[in-house]
């Protein structure tokens, strides 16, 4: 059987990346739910147990359970580390700053990661390529229009952070050898969120008596973040992060059709352009994948 080209990993990362960003906004607008009843440190302790549960169902019934000390390995206990500090970084940014604005440096990481590509693994990284990112970015800023009030250098400080932690996570998957599994690998994001909620608490989070609607709406939040984390993996590993990274723009897509479908929060007409510039974008990546994937 032959091996797949380097546009078919591509596209099977484009594909799971999108997978992903889709996933994580189901989870987040279930956390937001419950985020009326209990604090932030709480939601990611008990979503974490149930992720951790869930998970090792997973590499049970996978048979690999003779792999989990993969984890202690370096670079993947590294990775798990980097995953606990943009959960913490992120989630006291939040704490002081708008969404938007976050949301708005976060989604940066494209640009950082198509930028260390070309530095780390020596991606060839055409003008065509900066544009569809540029536009992707630009569609962003449209979506989430960030405001104009100075956040305190400390919440800015601690979205950079996390801008750079994702960017690191990215780039340490896909250097990740190809013979362990992608669920042994999100066993590391999986300690390393649930080890950002801990810490959270430990830093003086209060603890609210458990009820059954948060719980279980917690423990379905837990399967999709899960997916999430395995998704977002899979489309790292042996692709062109050049390539795949702009698709995590998707999930500003998927925050809006969720948004009009739970909440109806319709967006105003500028957004739409946005959304518009980002599915653009997209879609440029994909024919030019195909192009290349002809040419070869």
């Amino acid at each position: 059987m032959s091996q797949p080209s380097q546009n078919q990993k591509n596209l099977r990362g484009i594909i799971a990346m999108m997978a992903a960003m889709g996933f994580f906004v189901i989870n987040d607008t279930l956390v937001k739910l419950v985020r009326q009843h209990w604090d932030t440190g709480q939601i990611i302790v008990v979503r974490g147990v149930f992720a951790l549960v869930l998970l090792f169902g997973w590499v049970a019934l996978a048979g690999q359970l003779g792999r989990i000390q993969a984890i202690l390995r370096p670079d993947l206990a590294t990775r798990g580390l980097i995953e606990a500090v943009v959960a913490a970084s992120f989630i006291t940014a939040l704490g002081m700053m708008p969404l938007a604005d976050i949301t708005a440096i976060l989604l940066a990481a494209p640009l950082l990661i198509t930028a260390l590509s070309m530095v780390l693994f020596g991606e060839a990284v055409g003008w065509r390529r900066w544009s569809a990112v540029a536009v992707g970015f630009l569609g962003m800023l449209l979506v989430v229009r960030p405001g104009g009030n100075a956040a305190p250098p400390l919440a800015l400080g601690l979205a950079l952070v996390s801008v750079l932690g994702v960017a690191l996570r990215d780039l340490m998957t896909r250097r990740v050898p190809t013979d362990i599994p992608s669920v042994i690998v999100a066993v590391t994001s999986t300690l390393g969120t649930l080890a950002a909620g801990l810490a959270l608490m430990a830093g003086g989070g209060a603890w609210h008596a458990l009820a059954w609607e948060p719980v279980l709406i917690l423990a379905a939040a837990a399967a999709f973040v899960l997916a999430g984390n395995y998704a977002v993996i899979e489309a790292c590993r042996d692709v062109e992060l050049s390539v795949v990274s702009p698709f995590r723009y998707v999930v500003i897509v998927w925050a809006v059709l969720l948004g009009i479908l739970v909440f109806g929060d319709w967006p105003a007409p500028v957004a739409l352009g946005g959304i518009a510039l980002i599915v653009a974008s997209g879609l440029y990546t994909l024919h030019r994948e195909r192009i290349r994937g002809q040419l070869k």
